[in-house]
């Protein structure tokens, strides 16, 4: 049983790289989830909440890891998709 007042231990990897420390390029590893949209178009109809609904595919990118490849708060991205790969790329409008 866990202690009642014990925090809980970081999902992250165990080993601390101190910033400029990695070579690049390195590799990290995500994981495409699964969810929904949650929209309402016109008027609430109740006999149609509990149908299923189709999952979407999406994928969460959070690290400092972004901020050492050059991707700092307020990037603008430009993604190119083709099949089995997604490039992000800073956009050059800004």
């Amino acid at each position: 049983m866990a202690k009642r007042n014990s925090t809980p231990e970081s999902r992250s990897a165990k080993v601390f790289s101190p910033k400029g420390t990695r070579q690049f390029p390195y590799f990290r590893e995500l994981k495409v989830r699964s969810g929904s949209y949650h929209y309402q178009v016109g008027t609430f109809q109740p006999r149609h909440r509990h149908r299923s609904r189709q999952p979407v595919p999406w994928v969460y990118i959070k690290g400092y890891w972004l901020n050492q490849a050059g991707f700092s708060v307020g990037t603008r991205l430009q993604a190119k998709i083709s099949k089995g790969r997604i490039v992000l790329t800073p956009s050059s409008l800004e």
